[in-house]
């Protein structure tokens, strides 16, 4: 098995790409990879993947060189558990509410003594026994990227203690949630989602965290970069091969009606 080390790359090249994934088909990781994203989000918060499907598309992932990240159903220990041992590179965890709730996340995330994440050294993300006990809790500890989902207004009074624990690698805005909390579901470049983007931001840069953000057309992306964000999920797997389709019909009917 290949270690993706997102955490490095992203500390080099100070801006990441990927995708959502909730359909679950491995050759769609694949070709993520194949085309040049940096990563994956594997989505077990809103699909409802086993651990066998997660552990395929690890595999493509590895397989086609881009870093598997998987979201988990929620911040608990047995859930970042289990995404770790089958060999995620990275984990979003949702609904980061207050600096406690980030503390045990990075907790669940890291072994002893800086976090209390169980040891078992036969697992996937260990190559099944086969690799140095020791080179695997270092790598594993030094390597995770740990995205935290900012996403609710009431969040917004606590961004600056959150982001000062240690161990927090990306802060990201959740913006649909977000605008749901605000009173304005959906409108995710609303002024108001705009201005908590800029408070995440201001307390990200005294705390050397990146910021992330998820955006689902080209103007949205534009806007997100422009305001400083370097880690962003385009999209989600399936709406992207829904918006291939629906162009292909248009342009097909387009032809059709000129011929």
């Amino acid at each position: 098995m290949t270690r993706i080390n997102a955490k490095a790359k992203l500390k080099k090249d100070r801006f990441l790409l990927g995708s959502f994934v909730e359909i679950g088909a491995p050759g769609l990781v694949e070709i993520c990879g194949l085309t040049g994203f940096d990563f994956v989000v594997i989505d077990c918060e809103h699909a409802a993947f086993s651990g066998e499907s997660v552990t395929a598309m690890v595999r493509a992932a590895e397989a086609s060189g881009v870093a598997p990240l998987v979201r988990v159903r929620e911040n608990s220990a047995g859930h970042i558990l289990e995404a770790l041992d089958l060999g995620a590179a990275g984990l979003h965890i949702p609904q980061i509410g207050s600096p406690e709730d980030a503390a045990r996340a990075v907790r669940s995330a890291k072994f002893p003594p800086e976090g209390t994440r169980g040891f078992n050294p036969f697992v996937r993300a260990a190559g099944y026994g086969t690799a140095s006990m020791d080179e695997f809790r270092k790598a594993a500890d030094d390597e995770t990227l740990l995205v935290l989902h900012i996403e609710a207004q009431k969040t917004m009074e606590r961004v600056e203690e959150i982001l000062a624990v240690p161990g927090v690698d990306v802060a990201f805005l959740g913006p649909y949630d977000l605008s749901q909390t605000m009173g304005i579901p959906g409108q995710v470049t609303h002024a108001k989602v705009r201005e908590a983007m800029g408070a995440v931001l201001k307390a990200a840069s005294k705390h050397n965290v990146a910021v992330g953000c998820f955006a689902n057309s080209p103007e949205q992306a534009a806007i997100w970069i422009g305001e400083g964000v370097s880690y962003l999920v385009y999209s989600v797997d399936s709406f992207i091969f829904a918006e291939a389709c629906q162009a292909i019909r248009r342009n097909v009917e387009r032809l059709r009606r000129e011929s």
